[in-house]
């Protein structure tokens, strides 16, 4: 699941059985793990719902206690998500493949697994985009990384 996606999920208390909140942002760690989510409330408040109080799937967010829902006072966080996007990749020879996009979550362990490549428009619109496997790419800087070749397993 893509973090973009779970932009905007609803977020259901399965006590209640109904909408609560709706997330605002998914918050990606230094580790490359859903931290937590950002929701906006009903009320219009914003507070935060840390990884091991949730469910993920594709269609919601799922908790089971309304204090889940911790105060977000400061509002800021610098996710990995915003460090990354836009990061140039290069595949191991050199060759620009495009810049990251998104990140894939794993929505059962809240782990990012993928990273989504756009090459551009134009290709994106033909053949798609690119999802390169975590363990290959390496950061080489703050703005770029190298997708290294995939190893045979002997």
């Amino acid at each position: 699941m893509k973090t973009r996606n779970i932009r905007h999920l609803p977020v259901f208390l399965e006590a209640r059985g109904e909408v609560i909140a709706t997330v605002q942002k998914a918050v990606i760690g230094d580790d490359f793990e859903l931290l937590y989510l950002v929701v906006e409330t009903k009320d219009g408040k914003e507070g935060i719902i840390y990884r091991q109080d949730f469910v993920l799937s594709a269609d919601s967010v799922l908790i089971y206690d309304l204090n889940s829902i911790k105060s977000y006072a400061h509002g800021e966080e610098l996710s990995m998500v915003n460090k990354k996007i836009g990061d140039r990749i290069f595949n191991h020879q050199g060759r620009e493949l495009g810049n990251v996009s998104d990140f894939v979550v794993n929505p059962s362990n809240k782990n990012v697994e993928a990273v989504e490549i756009s090459s551009g428009t134009l290709v994106d619109l033909l053949h798609g985009r690119q999802q390169v496997p975590l363990e290959q790419i390496v950061w080489a800087s703050d703005l770029s990384a190298v997708v290294q070749e995939e190893r045979s397993e002997s």
